[in-house]
């Protein structure tokens, strides 16, 4: 979810980037009105380590 940042900048730290933000259909629970985020690594990231 786009309000865990913990989870998001675990995603980050790891080297992966946020490259959409959708909604997921289903009950409303707290955060959800803010949607989800999609991560993604290309195969030229795969295998480099993050800098920091």
């Amino acid at each position: 979810m786009a309000v865990d940042t913990a989870s998001r900048r675990v995603m980050e730290k790891i080297g992966m980037r946020p490259v959409r933000t959708f909604r997921e259909p289903g009950p409303p629970i707290p955060g959800s009105e803010q949607g989800d985020v999609g991560y993604a690594l290309t195969r030229a990231e795969h295998g480099q380590r993050p800098a920091g």
